[in-house]
């Protein structure tokens, strides 16, 4: 049998949201607030702890660079500086300290007590740092140092004294090395010594002097290579 209502839609009953609709509705709305909710979070929190995070490594990267870039140009410093002093260190066992070589010399010149009355008229050092060449042409002889050369007097009683006198005076400068095996601190950077003579001078032609014998002497000493194989600490 059909049935047909009549009334008026205002008089009719009402009648209820179907349950599955119900559902549907409330399962979206559900859905789209746990959605705002898990992007509220990650958005707002998650994502804020790791911009946190990001500057703090971002920070500490610059810090690092810095470092990193301080290190580096300490270090260039640090081998500037280093071949700076192995050049300073070079050029020292390079050259001779002549002021504390003269000393020395002299020393040796004016000894007290000494068997020989010597003073100097001329004297010559190598004007060089440091040399490294060959006498008499490059193929001639051993390599040397340059040539110190001096000449001077030495007075004395008597001629026959001439040659103790120079004698003594060459012990005392060299140390006597050939027999007694030891040098002295003056003739240590020193090879060799070449064409030394001593030679009476004429009473003629000069005034009286006393003592009244003079013998003139020249020396020319070699100083060895300065090389950093050779040289002493601390010269």
């Amino acid at each position: 049998m059909i049935q047909v209502n009549l009334l008026p839609p205002e008089h009719r009953a009402s009648t209820g949201t179907p349950v599955v609709r119900f559902v549907a509705i409330v399962g979206g709305v559900v859905l789209v607030v746990g959605a705002s909710c898990a992007y509220a979070y990650t958005h707002f929190i998650q994502l804020a702890r790791v911009r946190e995070v990001e500057a703090l490594r971002q920070e500490e990267a610059t810090s690092k660079d810095a470092q990193r870039d301080r290190s580096l140009a300490l270090q260039a410093e640090l081998t500037e500086y280093e071949q700076r002093r192995k050049a300073i260190q070079t050029i020292n066992r390079k050259r001779i300290l002549w002021s504390r070589k003269l000393d020395q010399f002299f020393d040796v010149v004016t000894g007290r007590d000494a068997p020989y009355n010597a003073w100097l008229e001329e004297l010559e050092v190598p004007t060089q740092l440091a040399t490294n060449r060959r006498t008499g042409g490059a193929l001639s002889g051993p390599a040397d140092g340059g040539e110190m050369k001096f000449t001077g007097f030495l007075a004395m009683e008597s001629a026959n004294e001439a040659l103790a006198q120079n004698g003594a005076f060459y012990k005392a400068m060299t140390g006597d090395p050939d027999t007694s095996k030891q040098t002295s601190e003056f003739f240590a950077d020193f090879q060799a010594i070449s064409n030394p003579t001593v030679e009476i001078v004429d009473r003629q032609s000069r005034e009286n002097l006393t003592p009244p014998v003079v013998a003139a002497i020249r020396y020319g000493l070699k100083l060895k290579p300065r090389t950093p194989e050779a040289a002493k600490p601390g010269r």
